[in-house]
């Protein structure tokens, strides 16, 4: 889908010893000014710290952003060389083809590297968003007591999507972002990036769009398994909050499954704009603590689980008033789900309707094949759905005349986006 130049790159994180910037775009930013960087860039010298550099091919992520990933190392025995009280500054600016910069840069104590005869070694993993087009990197390494340096230059070429879904996807965001690195949730959601995906659909007639997030684990209590889910279905999530119906108006509601209750309402996310404000009131519905515990009442209710997903989803489709003219659209979002002593109430009575439409996205995690002793084929590569079966969410909204949408892929769910948005466009409201 993507290939990209064997080179060094980009910005971001390291360990807990290193001092992270912010990207930024433009010159004379912080060490870009304090440092010769751009004497160095016109220079041809001789590298004067060994490092090793790793890059990783570029890749459609869950946020439908291509990233490109850099692993840096300067080794244990590189570092023995560099003493006293300097820095390993980390400088690294990419150009667009419209000669836009975007830069940032990290450090590390030389002297925290040192603990009595042991050196440890410093490795840097760095991560970005880049649209597709030509750029140029330029990637430096210093000892900022000495100014011995090492510089790299290289060109990037990102290819486009093959077979572009929706290529309007990317309209009026940066050709490069990168990555704050942080813990969970925020490293889900981003939401230190305020660029978003904006998706208009112009409509027909008005459009009332409902979300209905599932963060409930398929194995209660599973930490491992809420945060497998979580890295798909928070990303994606956040794609589907840029759905923008001309004349219309789209919703979110997080549901926990488990206590039967919604963790998270907005009904109207136009007035959400990325910022922490909104954040901070979206982040406890996704915190682990809450969705990847239980307790006995928990257990206890769960047998009515489908029926509590059922009713909301139809309570979702209803028109607001007597006098709503507006098509209802419901779109669900989860992992695949599969209850226990469940209770098999009738599917509610929701009739078909050209002004009504649900669509259910269960995105399933992959799972690694094990190899089969004495077996000649090799697995290491073989990727498979972890749930390819039907879930009971797939059996609650089926009857209620669901479309559903088996993702494993972040292609595959922008595929199924793209085919949800035509829907959408296409919906009358004669009822």
């Amino acid at each position: 889908m993507t290939r990209i130049a064997p080179i060094a790159l980009l910005s971001a994180a390291l360990l807990s010893l290193t001092t992270l910037a912010p990207s930024q775009r433009g010159a004379g930013y912080g060490p870009f000014s304090r440092y010769p960087f751009d004497q160095w860039a016109a220079e041809n010298q001789k590298p004067q710290i060994r490092w090793y550099i790793r890059v990783d091919p570029a890749r459609l992520s869950p946020h439908q952003r291509i990233v490109t990933q850099l692993h840096a190392t300067v080794d244990a025995a590189e570092l023995r060389k560099h003493q006293g009280n300097g820095q390993i500054l980390m400088l690294a600016r990419i150009e667009d083809a419209a000669g836009h910069r975007y830069q940032t840069w990290n450090q590390t104590a030389i002297a925290q590297l040192h603990q009595g005869d042991t050196v440890r070694q410093l490795d840097w993993n760095i991560s970005a968003f880049i649209l597709p087009g030509d750029y140029v990197l330029l990637l430096a390494v210093c000892d900022t007591r000495t100014l011995e340096h090492s510089f790299v230059r290289r060109r990037l070429h990102i290819d486009a999507i093959n077979s572009e879904p929706l290529p309007n996807m990317w309209k009026g965001l940066l050709p490069v972002e990168f990555l704050p690195v942080s813990g969970n949730p925020e490293a889900w959601y981003l939401p230190q990036m305020h660029s978003r995906i904006v998706l208009p659909v112009e409509t027909q007639r008005p459009v009332r769009v409902e979300l209905l997030v599932n963060t409930t684990p398929a194995a209660p209590g599973s930490l491992n398994t809420f945060r497998q889910n979580m890295e798909l279905v928070v990303p994606s999530m956040k794609v589907l909050m840029g759905i923008d119906p001309v004349g219309g108006g789209i919703g979110l509601s997080v549901v926990d499954l488990n206590r039967r209750a919604l963790s998270f309402q907005q009904p109207d996310l136009r007035v959400m704009n990325g910022t922490w404000g909104d954040w901070l009131k979206l982040r406890p519905a996704l915190a682990e603590a809450r969705n990847a515990t239980v307790d006995l009442n928990t257990l206890a209710g769960q047998h009515q689980m489908m029926d509590y997903l059922a009713a909301e989803a139809a309570r979702r489709l209803a028109p607001a008033n007597p006098s709503d003219a507006a098509a209802h659209v419901l779109i669900v979002l989860s992992a695949p789900l599969s209850f226990t002593e469940q209770d098999k109430p009738p599917a509610p009575d929701v009739p078909p309707d050209p002004a009504r439409r649900i669509f259910y996205i269960r995105y399933s995690p992959l799972a690694i094949l094990r190899p089969v002793p004495g077996s000649e084929v090799d697995y290491s590569n073989l990727r498979v759905p972890l749930y390819p079966f039907t879930d009971d969410i797939e059996r609650a909204l089926k009857p209620m005349g669901a479309r559903v949408f088996r993702v494993s892929k972040p292609e595959e769910f922008r595929k199924a986006l793209a085919a949800i948005l035509d829907e959408i466009g296409k919906m009358q409201v004669s009822r």
